[in-house]
């Protein structure tokens, strides 16, 4: 397998230097600041504006104990500065059975008690976008994992360690013969699961019930992986071996996130031994839409107009196939070859929008006419508007419930399939994005016309479900979205009703998802063998990505877990 290389070794980091008590700054985050980027020794460099989005103290034994921590992000600012770390001695008869006692006023509290029995446990807590976590760094027989702890949820070992989370309401391309693999955000780690699983699909017993499209969709369709951001609100999960969201592992040994997209793209006959890996390294935060008009050869830069889109080289999209754009993140057993299919018999199909039942539709909810043309799409539509039943998919003259029991409308389950003809458009609309929030911007500036990294960031931001989307449907039903020879194009859907889909972008959501992949009625055309082997890795309500079960077993007693606990290896 060959790799390649777009762009140049600028990174965007996270993480949080916390000064030890004895003047020492302890590394809380990925260990990889101020090393140069080097794709043979898994290291990168920090030299762009920074993105801090979550807070890692890994040695609660080591930090100072203080009323706050400051310098975290404005966006984390006030979660930050109110959290609040103690140390309680229980009984001065045994002053090495400390309780620490962690306190947000917008999460919640959370208290850890730390048994003598217990000294070679190491207690830590993150704080970040999604919650408060405690974690556990525990030894076992085979080496050292980590018991994440969610807000919600309480842990108590027979020999007296407690952790209780308090719950609260305030929470917080491949290129070559077929694809190109755009990773952005620690390229080696997504670079070394792809290859992974591509040489899972000779050896692994998993791949001998896929059923595997006969015909080459190569000819037309160029896949597109969103691999890049940065992953902060899996990062609870992650963080311990270092990975990015796509190489965040599951219960299945060896199979990381993002293989369930790659199996999507294996089924359909996108992926294979041959398939080269290409990657462009993201040069600043930026969202999914920014990174993949960045690849179409633009770059974002300041003009004599202000900050603007600039057409800066080549793209690494073949110009003359349609594009096929997969998140890294969600897990679906939607038949990918069944979407193709629809699309090419529909020459007048812009943009296809793959659909399935969703009860949040959290990537915004679809509303279309007999001929599948999309007429309303709708950003995050509120629980109150999914209450009335619009778009509200019927099955067996009933309405549709997912796995957890929801009634599902019709929802966007972020896979595009894009007609060459749009990409300009696309990028239009990007643009022009860009030019009127940076034009809004400066008209609320004085003198000073300077940008802090917030206002920049709300400037280059953009999503598909948000922007894009919405006015490609506006255009579609105005007769404005046109073909290279002038057809009228629209926007449709393809309906996926017989599948389960679910983005996995946070802990909760992972969660859930993973115990509902387990379970025989849900995520039904997923492999058997996959399904089992999730199956065999839950126990009641802990999730195990690591073989530890015993060693877990071993470390709780008689013990008991309340709540959503995942235990993870250490490294």
């Amino acid at each position: 397998m060959q790799v390649s290389k777009v762009g140049s070794p600028s990174w965007v980091g996270h993480g949080y230097g916390l000064k030890n008590s004895n003047g020492s700054v302890q590394n809380v985050s990925n260990p990889i600041i101020n090393s140069k980027y080097n794709l043979t020794t898994d290291t990168v460099s920090f030299t762009q504006k920074q993105v801090i989005e979550n807070l890692f103290i890994e040695n609660l034994n080591n930090c100072n104990y203080s009323d706050s921590y400051k310098d975290f992000s404005v966006k984390l600012q006030e979660m930050v500065d109110n959290t609040h770390i103690t140390q309680i001695v229980k009984s001065v008869n045994k002053p090495d059975e400390p309780t620490y006692v962690i306190e947000n006023d917008n999460i919640g509290t959370m208290y850890i008690s730390k048994n003598a029995k217990h000294k070679d446990i190491i207690p830590g807590v993150i704080v970040g976008k999604t919650g408060l976590y405690a974690t556990l760094e525990v030894p076992g027989k085979k080496g050292n994992f980590v018991v994440i702890v969610p807000y919600g949820s309480m842990l108590s070992t027979e020999s007296g360690l407690k952790v209780m989370n308090k719950r609260t309401d305030k929470q917080v391309a491949f290129t070559g013969s077929t694809c190109t693999v755009n990773a952005y955000y620690k390229p080696e780690k997504t670079i070394n699961s792809v290859n992974q699983f591509i040489q899972m699909t000779e050896t692994s017993p998993i791949f001998d019930e896929v059923k595997r499209s006969n015909k080459d969709y190569s000819e037309y369709f160029h896949p597109y992986i969103l691999a890049g951001g940065f992953g902060s609100r899996l990062e609870a999960i992650s963080h311990n071996r270092g990975d990015n969201k796509p190489s965040t592992g599951t219960p299945i040994p060896n199979w990381n996130l993002i293989n369930f997209t790659l199996l999507n793209l294996y089924q359909a006959n996108l992926l294979h031994k041959g398939t080269n890996i290409d990657f462009c390294v993201q040069k600043e935060a930026n969202s999914a839409v920014g990174c993949f008009v960045t690849t179409l050869g633009y770059k974002i830069d300041m003009t004599h107009r202000g900050l603007d889109l600039v057409k800066e080289g080549e793209s690494i999209v073949p110009p003359n196939k349609n594009v096929i754009i997969m998140p890294s993140d969600n897990i679906t057993d939607v038949d990918l070859t069944e979407a193709l299919d629809a699309f090419l018999a529909r020459p007048d199909a812009g943009m296809m929008v793959v659909a399935v039942p969703d009860y949040r539709c959290y990537g915004g909810l679809i509303l279309h006419n007999e001929k599948s043309e999309i007429n309303t799409f709708i950003t995050k539509p509120s629980k109150e508007l999914l209450a009335t039943g619009v778009g509200h998919v019927i099955k067996n003259g009933k309405v549709h419930k997912d796995p957890d029991g929801q009634e599902t409308s019709l929802g966007n389950a972020f896979i595009y399939i894009i007609k060459p003809d749009v990409l300009d458009t696309i990028t239009d609309i990007y643009r022009n994005k860009i030019r009127s929030s940076y034009q809004v911007l400066m008209a609320t500036k004085g003198d000073d016309k300077s940008m802090t990294k917030e206002e920049y960031l709300s400037v280059i931001e953009s999503f598909w479900d948000r922007e894009i989307i919405p006015e490609l449907v506006h255009m579609s039903n105005e007769g404005r979205l046109k073909g290279r020879d002038g057809q009228d194009l629209k926007v449709v859907s393809y309906d996926s009703l017989d599948a389960d889909w679910s983005d996995v972008g946070e802990y909760s959501s992972y969660y859930s998802t993973i115990r509902n992949v387990a379970k025989e009625d849900s995520f039904t055309k997923l492999p058997k063998r996959l399904k089992q082997a999730v199956s065999d890795n839950i126990e009641k309500n802990v999730i195990f990505n690591a073989d530890f079960k015993d060693d877990f077993k071993e470390f709780l007693g008689n013990g008991y877990v309340c709540g959503n606990v995942i235990v993870v290896a250490k490294n």
